[in-house]
């Protein structure tokens, strides 16, 4: 039976334990030390970034800082998550030879995941594995797993939610609402558990380690023993960690520009999300520069770098970043489980489309707050958007029409405004007052032929129902909202019944702006 490096560390900051891990991995990868099952702990508390993420964009600064919440970056991908001291996370250095693959697969995360699920049920509860790569009890996540790699090694690592504290990670993190969609709910408590919440008490760190342990052990037919860093990982550790200290390191992902100088987009898909932002010379109709983040895993872990490295200076043409991206993924450059080029192409065609509106005489810093459905932004214009999709949360709280679909034009709130602004265009104003209202609204435009649309809503909403909209097969221009929304506060729920007691604004400069060139028609 093949003998496995049990390594047992204590609890380390954020830092030390990235370094740690970039430190085991090279060294396995050069084949300088043992295959390990590593046990890691965190003190104090940390938010962890994927390899593929913006810290601006995942993680609630202010708050980290004011209590005292460490922010570093994993080496492995996937998605943003809250590391505190209760939890314990297991990752396996081993030769690639071990699993006798070169690439990892969708069967190996489901082989990596099952020693935990051997854990789990040692501890007498009932897992599943959820792909992409999540180990679930009774539909609620108890542990993610993510992986990357170095020469001939793979490192594969996961989490054990011993006990959550859910205020804090919400407080944290800026929770990517559009993950929800596939269940339809808006709290983080229904989609998450822990052995706490399952078993009723915490069980000692030790008893779950065991367990870990025994399943590691029976899965792959190895026995752990327990060992120490050897004197060449602390040397390489001891170099590592200035550099994983380092804001180098952690804001190694920054797409820096204003969301005015920019283009950006973002897409969801089964196997994660895709965020792409985009600098563009209008003038040439190039690519100047161009950030691709997100919660997936990427094989190796700099393709992506290099994708984005191919992309730049590239004409602002369909077909040709089409082929650019095709190409890379199809000549092995890149591999990303549950992911294929056409997944990375849907917003990079976005954010086309969104340059393209520019041409309509809108400044390109609108040009972000706008979304197109089932249609280019000029082939909605010549179709003549009739109906005018208005949200009730802008709305004020206390007018007795609130949660109606009428409006007195006071003129006391941007619904008035808006109203008022879709009359004189000859666009019938209507306001949503829930999402089951929405699909009737979208049933009735159908069933009567309705041209086109257009709506305004906040950009999270848009995202997370673009699949929906387009099943409707009405075009629709969408204009984002402002202020804080439902999304943000973790209330979508209430928002979808109709029950949502904050207040948005209509973005009423942007609707004019853009009901101007619906006016000039050409470009």
């Amino acid at each position: 039976m093949t003998v496995w490096r049990l390594l047992d560390t204590p609890p380390m900051t954020a830092a030390e334990n990235m370094a740690l891990d970039e430190t085991l991995l090279e060294l396995k990868g050069q084949g300088k030390t043992p295959n390990t099952l590593h046990f890691l702990q965190f003190s104090p508390q940390a938010v962890l970034v994927g390899y593929h993420q913006s810290i601006a964009e995942e993680v609630r600064m202010e708050f980290c800082r004011a209590h005292g919440i460490h922010i570093n970056r994993r080496i492995t991908g996937g998605g943003a998550i809250l590391f505190d001291e209760s939890q314990l996370g297991w990752e396996i250095i081993c030769d690639k030879s071990f699993f006798n693959v070169a690439v990892p697969t969708n069967r190996i995360f489901k082989a990596l995941c099952t020693p935990v699920i051997i854990a789990l049920k040692r501890l007498g509860l009932k897992a599943t594995f959820r792909f992409r790569n999540d180990i679930e009890i009774n539909g609620r996540k108890i542990s993610g797993t993510g992986g990357t790699e170095s020469g001939n090694a793979f490192l594969f690592q996961g989490t054990m939610l011993v006990d959550f504290d859910v205020d804090t990670m919400i407080r944290s993190l800026k929770i990517p609402v559009e993950k929800l969609k596939a269940k339809e709910i808006d709290s983080i408590k229904e989609r998450v558990t822990c052995l706490n919440w399952e078993l009723g008490f915490t069980p000692p760190a030790t008893d779950i380690k065991a367990a870990i342990k025994a399943g590691f052990e029976k899965h792959l037919s190895i026995r752990l023993e327990p060992g120490d860093l050897t004197d060449s990982e602390k040397r390489l550790f001891e170099k590592k960690l200035p550099y994983f200290q380092s804001r180098q390191w952690i804001n190694h992902i920054n797409p820096k520009f204003s969301r005015h100088e920019v283009i950006h987009s973002a897409y969801k898909t089964k196997a994660g999300m895709i965020r792409c932002t985009v600098v563009v010379n209008l003038s040439r109709k190039r690519i100047k520069d161009i950030y691709i983040t997100g919660d997936f895993l990427s094989f190796p872990p700099r393709a992506l770098f290099d994708m984005e490295s191919v992309l730049r200076g590239a004409p602002i043409d369909r077909d040709h970043i089409t082929e650019i991206v095709k190409r890379f993924f199809e000549e092995g450059n890149i591999l990303i489980p549950g992911m294929a080029y056409t997944d990375f192409l849907r917003p990079l065609y976005q954010i086309i489309e969104k340059i393209a509106i520019s041409e309509y005489g809108i400044p390109l810093k609108y040009c972000n707050q706008i979304s197109v459905i089932n249609g280019s932004f000029g082939e909605i214009l010549e179709k003549g958007p009739s109906v005018l999709l208005l949200p009730y949360c802008s709305k004020r709280l206390n007018c007795e029409l609130r949660y109606q679909k009428g409006c007195r034009l006071c003129g006391e709130c941007t619904i008035g405004a808006a109203w008022r602004i879709g009359l004189k265009n000859k666009i019938r104003p209507v306001c949503v007052v829930s999402f089951e209202d929405l699909k009737a609204e979208l049933m009735w435009m159908k069933a009567a032929d309705a041209s086109a649309f257009f709506g305004c809503c906040c950009e999270p909403f848009f995202t997370k129902h673009v699949d929906d909209f387009e099943k409707a097969e009405i075009p629709g221009i969408f204009l984002h909202i402002d202020n804080t929304t439902c999304y943000e506060l973790d209330q979508a729920k209430a928002a979808y019944a109709g029950k949502f007691e904050r207040q948005t604004s209509v973005n009423i400069e942007l609707l004019e702006t853009v009901l101007k060139a619906v006016n000039r028609k050409e470009p």
